[in-house]
């Protein structure tokens, strides 16, 4: 696990505002329950869809039966923008996604979800094996972040943008 803390810097906000602190940010991506993730077909057409995923080891992690459109999408270009929603903070996570195979990150994410989600799935070659939409095993990816934007409603609408370097 690397230890790569955001760069903050203002966006745009409401005279006053100050950048949000990422401990904020960080602590609503850990807590989000659905997400949607938003890919590029082939064609150039965008594809979004909602899903189960979660913060872990300072990067987002999610699973995808090997059929689903967004795992054709990853294999052309990985990259892509996770984004979750709540009355008080908006999020949009730009990164890359990446395949992850080894098992003991595979542990880890299949705890995750049981204590997150209540979805209790286990660790498989390649992946991870349980009950869900779509044929199982799913496939696990690390979406490495690049840039997260947040916008704080509760404060004025201000809107903070996090750098990864």
């Amino acid at each position: 696990m690397v230890n790569r803390e955001p760069v903050a810097e203002p966006s745009f906000a409401s005279e006053g505002s100050k950048p949000m602190p990422w401990s904020q940010a960080r602590e609503r991506l850990t807590e989000a329950g659905e997400f949607f993730l938003c890919t590029v077909r082939p064609d150039g057409r965008p594809h979004a869809v909602p899903l189960l995923a979660m913060w872990l080891d300072q990067s987002m992690y999610f699973c995808s039966s090997e059929a689903a459109h967004k795992v054709d999408n990853l294999a052309a270009n990985p990259h892509c923008v996770l984004t979750v929603g709540s009355p008080e903070l908006d999020l949009s996570i730009e990164g890359t996604a990446s395949r992850v195979s080894d098992s003991a990150t595979l542990k880890r994410v299949a705890e995750a979800y049981g204590e997150k989600y209540g979805w209790e799935v286990t660790p498989v070659d390649g992946g991870i094996d349980g009950d869900g939409i779509g044929p199982s095993p799913y496939l696990v990816y690390e979406v490495t972040p690049a840039k997260v934007i947040g916008m704080d409603k509760g404060s004025g609408f201000s809107a903070t943008r996090w750098r990864f370097d």
